[in-house]
């Protein structure tokens, strides 16, 4: 498949006294994993527990405790089943934000099938709670690089900005942006804000396993080099990770390598990051205004009732 003429790059400077500092958080179930397809795929899932029920007041009140906020970048599948959980998220400050509808790699899938999913998360996000979503994050960083097709298919959606492309390897690009940067096409531009790494040669990840395995202090200290360099620090974290229990369902080989590496010892080291840096949303730590609320088009009323049936 040809590769859609990649954007042009434009690096944006921070707002009058610099970037702030993002916390993301992914919120998926853990089975939600691109590396066991039958998991991901509604139709072909076994009986499975839930636990985002649970574990979203419990993160939620852990940000209040500490006095800060975040942006969630949700799941349609998971908006649809817990849609007060997602109301709770913006009622108490927080961003909303789309992660897909279905945790599906991006690049895995056709260019139209993508499209209609992340519309589809949109118009259910919106409606439930009745303000513009403005940002997206594809699973599993699956868009990989700047020459993806699918990338500006996240601009026409309507979305503001984008935090997909990481700038390492395995899960990204080395020529990915490493700070906020706006991506041009012709008819379309959006934000690019990637996440967090540590190391300048050797870049690592500094969310899913470093981020679980590494010092605390090492986290703290590269999020603040990154502001200190003009950048936009995004720390990145998933409420299964917070649980400090063993995965409650069946994982093997390298899904459970990814999912279990870390996890028992994370929540303190979580806490510790939290209370270290006055984290905040996306679009606060950029300095962005919320878009306001506009009468929906004719194409995002048809897609709204669409998902609707």
């Amino acid at each position: 498949m040809a590769s859609e003429p990649r954007p042009q790059v434009h690096p944006v400077a921070p707002v009058e006294g610099g970037f702030g500092f993002a916390l993301t958080v992914d919120v998926e179930e853990w089975y939600h994993t691109c590396l066991v397809p039958g998991y991901v795929r509604p139709g072909m899932r076994p009986v499975l527990r839930n636990e985002l029920d649970r574990l979203l007041p419990d993160l939620l009140e852990t940000l209040a405790r500490t006095g800060r906020s975040a942006t969630f970048f949700v799941l349609g599948e998971v908006a649809e089943r817990l849609p007060r959980r997602i109301q709770e998220i913006a009622a108490t400050g927080h961003e909303v934000a789309s992660h897909g509808h279905l945790h599906l790699r991006a690049s895995d899938r056709l260019p139209a099938e993508f499209a209609a999913d992340v519309r589809r998360s949109k118009a259910i996000l919106e409606d439930l709670i009745g303000e513009p979503v403005e940002g997206y994050r594809a699973p599993e960083w699956s868009l990989r690089g700047l020459g993806n097709v699918r990338l500006p298919l996240v601009a026409a959606a309507g979305f503001r900005y984008d935090s997909s492309l990481a700038p390492y390897l395995l899960s990204g690009h080395p020529g990915n942006p490493r700070s906020v940067s706006r991506l041009v096409w012709p008819g379309g531009e959006l934000l690019e804000f990637p996440p967090l790494y540590l190391g300048s040669f050797l870049r690592l990840p500094a969310g899913s396993i470093p981020g679980r395995l590494l010092p605390p202090e090492l986290l703290v200290r590269a999020a603040r080099a990154h502001q200190a360099k003009r950048g936009l620090p995004v720390f990145v974290v998933h409420p299964w990770e917070l649980t400090g229990e063993p995965t409650p369902g069946p994982l093997k080989g390298l899904a459970r390598f990814v999912h279990e590496t870390g996890r028992l010892h994370f929540p303190p080291r979580f806490r510790h990051v939290l209370a270290a840096l006055p984290w905040t949303t996306l679009r606060a730590a950029a300095g962005l205004a919320p878009a306001a609320r506009e009468e929906p088009t004719e194409r995002v009323r048809a897609e709204r009732a669409r998902v609707a049936v």
